[in-house]
């Protein structure tokens, strides 16, 4: 302890002799003039000098570090660039896959509609068979008169033949005469009879071809249906999970609407079944479109790559006086400089420096929806430009009133603020997908 103190001492000897005053003679013109240099401002310029010495190191190693920083996050925004391109390449491909089950569907209906038409060509051949085989049943009939009457005319004959028997060989000839019209009679009947057959098992053939197509139909539009009713209720599970209504914002993208009636007539036969699958099918196809379109505008994801969540949606403690506040957005922390991103598709309707918010962007995506990103450092966008899903709009900064570089992020429906944080986790299970 006495060592300390006599250190201490020492050092204070040898500052308090060395800053002892001083008198600096200058000579000008022939003038002399002194300047005493007293030992309070020699000990403000030591500790001025050593101040500028100790920023002047802490600049060089802050550059150093922030150097290297730098370069890191380049190599990371790199990487999410590069995976950004494959999932972009994976949903290309599923448009693509959906293109080509869409264009199926259709040759599939053009064929049946062939199908149909042949359908109508084989029933009225169908109906000039049959009437054929009335026909033949009327020559059938007729033969039988025609045997009926032979035979009462052969009983004629016989009892000729019992009553002169002196014309006995004639009467024999003419017999046999009979006998093979008979035979030959019989022969046409066994004709006509094996021809009706044949038509009836082609009939039965027909009809079971008609019964195989109408079955694999009615699979492929059930199939089809299917997967497409699938999609839809996964992408309104999505909407509904961020906590909007799809049936109000499907509206609000088609309000006109076409005005239909009539008095109601069923209709019957086969092709009545095949065209309400195809009407089922093609208002479910309409419907998916307008909710992939519905998507696209929809701000599903985080307007930085990589941040923290500095200060969640709702009631919270205001970081400059400590009173409570109602937070009607999200702040994400990330390093001063970041690039902020377009969290969906829109127009840009503000952008320049707005109170408390600082330099702030707002941009419209539609259907009664908004996004804000406040305290920026720069940005990069104009109003009225149209921006894409990922698009870089600025920079994050501290402008306004804020404690540290973050963007403070908002989104507006139909003038009321909605947590954001829902549409970023309803945006999670679009990437799943």
């Amino acid at each position: 302890m006495q060592e300390s103190a006599s250190i201490v001492r020492r050092i204070f000897s040898s500052v308090y002799q060395a800053t002892e005053p001083r008198d600096i003679v200058v000579c000008r013109h022939g003038t002399v003039s002194h300047i005493t240099l007293s030992r309070p401002v020699q000990i403000c310029l030591c500790f001025l000098v050593l101040g500028c010495i100790g920023w002047f190191s802490h600049v060089s190693i802050v550059f150093v570090g922030f150097d290297a920083i730098l370069k890191h996050k380049d190599l990371e925004i790199a990487k999410v660039s590069n995976d950004n391109s494959v999932l972009s390449l994976r949903v290309a491909a599923m448009r693509n896959d959906i293109t080509d089950v869409s264009g199926t569907l259709k040759r599939s209906h053009h064929h049946l509609v062939g199908l149909l038409a042949q359908n109508d060509h084989l029933r009225a051949e169908i109906d000039g068979i049959k009437d054929g085989l009335r026909g033949s049943e009327s020559k059938r009939a007729a033969q039988l008169q025609r045997q009926s009457a032979q035979a009462q005319r052969l009983a004629m004959l016989e009892k000729a033949l019992n009553e002169a028997e002196n014309n006995g060989s004639t009467l024999r000839q003419s017999l046999d005469k009979t006998k093979s019209k008979l035979s030959a009679t019989i022969i046409e009947r066994s004709e006509f009879a094996a021809e009706r057959d044949g038509f009836k098992q082609k009939l039965r053939e027909t009809e079971e071809r008609i019964a195989l197509l109408r079955d694999s139909h009615q699979t492929a539009l059930f199939q089809v249906t299917r997967r497409t009713v699938a999609d839809i209720k996964k992408i309104e599970g999505i909407i509904s999970k961020a906590g909007l209504n799809v049936t109000d914002l499907i509206g609000r993208a088609h309000p006109e609407s076409l005005g239909i009636g009539g008095p109601f007539i069923p209709a019957t036969g086969l092709g009545s079944i095949l065209d309400e699958g195809q009407t089922a099918l093609d208002r479910h196809l309409m419907h998916w479109e307008d909710l992939q379109k519905l998507m696209q505008r929809l701000p599903l994801v985080a307007p930085l790559d990589h941040y923290r969540v500095g200060s969640p949606f709702g009631r919270r403690r205001d970081p400059m006086n400590k009173r409570w506040a109602m937070h009607k957005g999200a702040d994400f922390s990330a390093p001063s400089r970041s690039d902020i991103l377009a969290t969906a598709e829109g127009k840009v309707v503000y952008r320049g420096w707005k109170g408390r918010y600082g330099r702030l962007v707002e941009i419209d995506h539609g259907n009664g929806i908004r996004t804000r990103y406040g305290h920026m450092r720069n940005i990069y966008v104009r109003a009225g430009q149209h921006v894409k899903l990922g698009q870089k709009i600025g920079q994050v900064g501290t402008s306004g009133r804020s404690t540290g570089p973050h963007v403070h992020y908002e989104i507006i429906l139909k003038g009321r603020n909605i947590d954001p944080m829902k549409f970023i986790e309803a945006g999670k299970d679009v990437f799943k997908s």
